[in-house]
């Protein structure tokens, strides 16, 4: 058995998005997940300049590491409102280490873990509208 790096890029839009209460739900929600730990939630907020009018743009980034025995490395979750250029209220990066036989087998259990260990809870809480789970395997195949 090898140690293998298995990463993840999830969106996730979800109905009834508030950005300030959907944003404290979802950081409760992982949180209180076993598999993740040093959970924190940050606020930004970029001031920029357009047409002479300050535009204020502001999401939440939740960042933690993943509490496995196979040193679980990290995770990143940014939370915003929809835009037309990313049609999501939630993006999440995962990082994870998993013991496996090979590459394949790595990704499939790793994605099966994304799922149960992390979407599910997620689920349970909001309503979904559209989930997508890539890697970058997948994402380069697209292009």
């Amino acid at each position: 058995m090898t140690l293998f790096r298995a990463d993840f890029y999830i969106t996730i839009r979800v109905a009834d998005f508030n950005l300030i209460n959907s944003s404290k739900k979802l950081f409760n929600i992982l949180n209180n997940l076993s598999v993740l730990q040093n959970v924190q939630m940050t606020i930004v907020r970029q001031n920029k300049e357009v047409h002479g009018r300050i535009v204020i743009k502001e999401w939440y980034e939740i960042t933690g590491s993943i509490n496995i025995p196979e040193r679980g490395n990290a995770f990143w979750v940014l939370s915003k409102d929809t835009s037309q250029e990313e049609p999501y209220n939630f993006f999440m990066r995962i990082d994870r280490n998993i013991i496996a036989e090979d590459y394949e087998e790595a990704q499939s259990d790793a994605s099966d873990w994304v799922k149960d260990a992390l979407i599910e809870p997620i689920k349970k809480d909001f309503s979904m509208e559209e989930i997508e789970i890539s890697s970058p395997e997948k994402l380069r195949n697209q292009h």
